[in-house]
């Protein structure tokens, strides 16, 4: 085994990771990064759209209180909204850092660009064409390799480990060498990503967002808040099948793209007459549904996605990466046929729960990013999630920077390290069984069960089969060495414990809300205004509920006025210097 020491440990390689870790050094820490997957290649980078902030370079009637009114209304209310208010607050900030980080947001006469995202009362979300995440990671990148702190490719981290109660390091391997690694730290930030490959169908790569982050955390004891809401995206793709998932970013539609359905009826008018297109993402998913499931759906059960009415030039301007996307897997231009899209498993709008800082119920654990809950409610605002990595990346960061001024680095605990070790190697031994299919079946299952509308019958099935799962993975062996085998056995036992979470806390809340639809109970009720808390307790998960604060001050007052999104109806509206009448 190799030791490694630091005084902070940051896990996680993404957006809300580096900006955690760059605040952390700048606070004169000594952070160390460790990520599974290449520097550069974290799973921002497949987030296209934009990122929000109140500038009112649009719309001078934009504020911070605005955009923390439309996002605690979308997320059903079900949010912190002191956690909301500080994301609204901080998001200009944020931005104007983002820029002096070199991100090349798109601007117009010196003043930056925002574009319409759905849900949203006014323009709001600057971007990078349709390539936001990569740029605003590449910038961070470059923050972090300027700093020089330690930043470790390949880990993947199985435990954290405690000594009495307090979190003092963690457990993992060398995905490349199959070296174990034991960290030692004073406290730990969690920036691992959420559990959007529960699904068979995700936006998110194989080996990203597989629950890594919520399994450690409930291992050790961590509350896991929301874990019912999980958000579908309306449109990913559903052809070629290797592409199936792949995000149809939001910023089609907010540029003027429009839904038909094989009819060739423009259908968000029986759902939203308003908003259109431009509703939110729970609604406009379960609209995209409802049409196929109605037998109204395209020759691969998804619907069209139309932007042929916009000039070329403009197209490859504002949206490159979908211009190239579906040229490389089907040889389609955009600006000359439709795209044929369907709802895909996106976002956790769950996780670790948190305070205000990022601490966590654990002594010396803090998350930070789509790992945590209490940031989005029942449905987050498309725009949001990037914000949430910079404005939360730099106050975690500071917050675990103050915690580990203030306590030495404790020595390990060995009997923990051993413990951790043979935990590790538990899928080791003669081959036997199949984690690849088994992950595939289980992410089948959660598809078909517990996916966009959802029932109590199918959600009890759903366990009995997760019980069949987690006897079928304790009996799986992977060789005798790591390898791709042994890093699948490892996925399926965190999605197992994200998986149960889920499955236990839709079951509980007995109503529809944001992104959790349950056919049984289609409506919403306000004696649900909880979030539902998973704690492990022995062996067992214990759910319990804890009410949400209402808003106050000037976010409860925007909210009261009620204000009418300023979308375009009906995209009958002048775009950056053509006419794009539909």
């Amino acid at each position: 085994m190799y030791l490694h020491k630091c005084e902070v440990l940051v896990i996680g390689s993404g957006a809300a990771g580096l900006r955690a870790a760059t605040e952390l050094h700048d606070k004169g820490l000594d952070v160390t990064v460790v990520g599974k997957c290449k520097r550069g290649d974290a799973h921002t980078v497949m987030a296209t759209g934009g990122i929000n902030a109140a500038l009112g370079t649009m719309d001078p009637e934009d504020n911070w209180a605005i955009h923390a009114a439309d996002t605690l209304k979308e997320g059903r209310f079900l949010a912190n909204y002191r956690v909301v208010e500080a994301l609204c607050k901080k998001a200009p900030s944020a931005i104007k850092e983002l820029e002096s980080y070199g991100v090349p947001f798109a601007k117009s006469n010196g003043k930056l660009i925002q574009r319409f995202f759905g849900a949203h009362t006014y323009r709001r979300t600057c971007f990078v064409g349709d390539e936001t995440g990569k740029a605003i990671l590449k910038a961070l990148v470059n923050q972090a390799k300027k700093r020089k702190f330690p930043f470790l490719e390949d880990i993947y981290i199985t435990s954290l480990l405690l000594k009495n109660g307090s979190v003092n390091g963690a457990l993992g391997f060398d995905i490349k060498s199959s070296e174990i690694i034991v960290f030692s730290a004073r406290c730990i930030v969690l920036a691992t990503g959420g559990h959007s490959r529960l699904y068979k169908r995700s936006s998110s790569r194989q080996f990203e967002n597989t629950g890594d982050g919520v399994a450690l955390a409930y291992k050790i004891g961590a509350e896991l808040q929301d874990m019912e809401m999980m958000q579908f995206h309306p449109t990913g793709m559903v052809w070629p099948k290797e592409a199936e998932g792949i995000l149809v970013t939001e910023a089609v539609r907010g540029e003027g793209g429009f839904l038909l359905n094989s009819k060739n009826e423009r259908f968000m008018l029986r759902y939203d007459k308003e908003r259109m297109e431009l509703g939110p993402r729970d609604e406009v998913a379960r609209a995209i549904y409802n049409e196929i499931a109605a037998g109204r759906g395209t020759k691969h059960n998804g619907v069209w996605l139309d932007i042929t009415h916009s000039p070329k030039s403009y197209i490859k301007k504002r949206l490159p990466k979908m211009y190239r996307q579906f040229q490389h897997y089907l040889g389609l231009d955009i600006s000359k046929e439709r795209m044929e899209v369907a709802p895909t498993a996106h976002y956790s709008m769950s996780g670790v729960r948190t305070n205000l800082d990022g601490s966590t119920n654990i002594a010396g654990l803090f998350a930070v990013g789509e790992v945590t809950g209490g940031v989005h409610g029942a449905n987050r605002l498309g725009g949001n999630s990037l914000l949430e990595t910079i404005v939360f990346g730099k106050i975690v960061g500071n917050a675990a920077a103050n915690y580990a001024k203030k306590h030495a680095l404790r020595p390990l605990d060995y009997n923990e390290i051993r413990k951790a070790k043979l935990k590790l190697n538990m899928f080791l031994g003669k081959k036997k069984g199949n984690p690849h299919k088994i992950k595939n079946e289980l992410q089948a299952m959660m598809w078909q069960h517990v996916g966009i509308v959802r029932n109590e019958s199918d959600l009890k099935t759903s366990l009995r089969e997760l019980e069949k799962t987690r006897k079928m993975i304790k009996k799986t062996r992977t060789g005798n060495k790591i390898n791709n085998d042994f890093i699948a056995a490892w996925d399926v036992y965190n999605l197992l414990i994200a998986a149960e979470a889920v499955i236990r806390s839709a079951l509980l809340r007995k109503e529809s809300k944001g992104a959790h639809y349950r056919s049984d109970y289609p409506k919403e009720n306000n004696k649900w205004l909880v979030n539902i808390i998973c704690k492990r307790k022995g062996n067992k998960m214990q759910l319990y509920r804890k009410k949400v604060a209402k808003p106050k001050g000037r976010v409860a007052f925007v909210l009261k006025k009620n204000l009418k999104p300023k979308v375009r109806v009906l995209h009958e509206e002048i775009i950056e210097g053509f006419e794009g009448k539909t």
